[in-house]
């Protein structure tokens, strides 16, 4: 895959079938890294990285975005080989991260219960290229017929409902984890985790300051995103 600068603003390219679909404005037989014109517009044409895709994913709602989506792959421990649960596939943005990281070798299972947002997605997770994704229309609190995962993260309303199945799907030392927006949604699924033994218990947020660098001097940028949302996890104990 490939991505196309435009000065600061890029457009995400990528393969069906033998030709390239670059964003939602040309399809083109054949692209390589260097630049090129597209009309009467030149592009600088690079190899993409993870960050493209998310950063390129269309949005319906608020998504789990790169900061918040590498810590979660970084505390779960998720690599290639990995077998993950997913519950609430949102706009396909970590489900992408998650891709991106398993392979070779992994599996991620997404359980989505509205129709709509699994088609949403769908459609932006089929820009990579992968044959290890499952979608399911199921309820990530009861349906989950996996075993010995070794993740299960969820990004929906009431994640303490989902602890219980976790716990079942998970192998020992497997991580749970969810992402929420509010303090009362995290206490509440940090003291189910506790109370039904899960170890390794941890609350955070992820706060990340960008600086704008101009030819007079360096400062915070302007405008900041004071907060996405809270982080809970915990890892499967022995029963």
């Amino acid at each position: 895959m490939y991505t196309l600068f435009d000065g600061e603003k890029k457009h995400l390219a990528w393969k069906k079938g033998e030709m390239y679909r670059v964003g939602d404005f040309a399809v083109l037989k054949d692209l390589r890294e260097g630049r090129m014109k597209i009309g009467t517009r030149e592009y600088v044409v690079v190899r993409s990285t993870l960050k493209d895709y998310m950063d390129t994913v269309s949005r319906r709602a608020q998504i789990i975005n790169s900061k918040d989506a590498s810590y979660i792959i970084f505390r779960c421990g998720i690599r290639a080989g990995s077998r993950v649960v997913e519950g609430g596939v949102g706009s396909g943005s970590l489900t992408t991260a998650l891709l991106y990281f398993t392979h070779p070798g992994g599996h991620v299972y997404t359980y989505e219960l509205r129709e709509d947002f699994a088609e949403f997605a769908r459609n932006n997770v089929e820009r990579i290229e992968h044959g290890h994704w499952t979608l399911k229309m199921g309820d990530v609190t009861r349906d989950v017929v996996e075993r010995d995962v070794d993740a299960f993260i969820v990004d929906i309303p009431e994640p303490w409902n989902a602890v219980d199945m976790a716990k079942r799907a998970l192998r020992i030392g497997g991580c749970f984890s969810a992402y929420v927006p509010t303090y009362n949604q995290m206490e509440k699924v940090y003291r189910k985790l506790s109370g039904e033994g899960f170890l390794d218990l941890e609350a955070c947020e992820i706060i990340r300051r960008g600086m704008h660098v101009g030819p007079l001097g360096t400062r915070p940028e302007n405008l900041e995103v004071a907060h996405t949302g809270f982080l809970v996890f915990g890892r499967r104990g022995v029963d």
